[in-house]
């Protein structure tokens, strides 16, 4: 073990989940989350999605170079990486429920029917998250009737929304710097459901800048919360990122990992840059590394283990 504990708010199921458990484990994890992502694996289905949506911005979107980018990512992953339910029957199979708190993942691009039946199904299982990604789902918050539907869903239903926005280097930098956050903060002006937001993927040299606009909407909405997934190095070791801290306050900050996205080598990085800090306070560690974590499960209704509830 390294060090204390900790509950990872970001992994993705992208390897065997007994692998990912036992490397999570050893890093020091209690728990973690566990992110699906719906996308069409052929890219054919969304293809009219990312053209509407670089529109919709009216901004440079290099469609080539994207389409690459995630093809190359999704071609790696086990089909419970993209599909709610064969994830949900696996953390069980694999007997590793105790471990892991699996969320839905919802493709707004897909259209308000198949957003519809995908809440059904997320019913059905009993699961009380979703993950969302405008940048791998093509999808434009601010004008996806299908996306307030789910706000609206989750809002009414207490389910709590985990919102990747992520930028990667071929997407214009004025996207960071004012679509992003007016569209974020458009819908957030309408519905108000507890939302995680996340930005991994976005490149070092664009750290600061995302977090400067993300902070700016998380200012104005208190139900949103900060995951740390790539960034955790930078907010805790950079002198530059103290005001941001000092701003929004450790209870609402979670830290995420990323893994498998990233590395092992990362995640344990990412661990000691948090422990290590000098700039933030033990008891403010523990509130970022587990003990809000703990309360927004609580507070949503998630099955977790007994001894987190404790």
């Amino acid at each position: 073990m390294l060090g204390d504990y900790f509950i990872d708010f970001h992994v993705h199921p992208g390897a065997e989940l007994w692998v990912l458990r036992d490397r999570l484990h050893r890093a020091g994890a209690i728990a973690s989350t566990l992110y699906p992502i719906d996308v069409d694996p052929t890219l054919s289905l969304t293809l009219s999605g990312l053209y509407r949506l670089a529109r919709d911005l009216g901004m440079y979107v290099d469609v080539k170079s994207v389409i690459r980018e995630v093809y190359d990512l999704i071609s790696k992953w086990p089909e419970y990486m993209i599909d709610n339910m064969k994830l949900w029957y696996e953390v069980f199979k694999e007997g590793v429920s105790d471990f892991f708190i699996p969320f839905s993942s919802i493709n707004p691009s897909f259209g308000g029917k198949y957003v519809r039946q995908k809440i059904k199904e997320m019913e059905h299982l009993g699961l009380r998250g979703v993950f969302v990604s405008p940048a791998l789902q093509f999808f434009n918050p601010a004008t996806s009737p299908a996306f307030k539907q789910l706000m609206e869903y989750a809002e009414k239903n207490n389910v709590l929304i985990v919102m990747h926005l992520g930028m990667p280097k071929d997407v214009d930098e004025r996207i960071i710097t004012h679509v992003m956050p007016k569209n974020l903060a458009e819908v957030l002006n309408e519905y108000r459901p507890y939302m995680v937001i996340n930005g991994l993927g976005t490149p070092p040299e664009r750290f600061g800048l995302w977090v400067r606009e993300v902070l700016r909407v998380m200012r104005r909405y208190d139900n949103t919360y900060l995951s740390t997934s790539g960034i955790n190095c930078y907010l805790f070791n950079d002198e530059s990122a103290k005001p941001i801290l000092n701003t929004l306050g450790p209870e609402r900050i979670l830290f995420g990992s990323g893994y498998p996205y990233r590395r092992f080598r990362d995640l344990v990085g990412d661990v000691k840059c948090v422990k290590g800090s000098d700039g933030v306070g033990n008891i403010d560690k523990e509130m970022i590394m587990m003990n809000n974590a703990i309360e927004l499960f609580k507070y949503h209704g998630f099955r977790i283990n007994e001894n987190l509830s404790a």
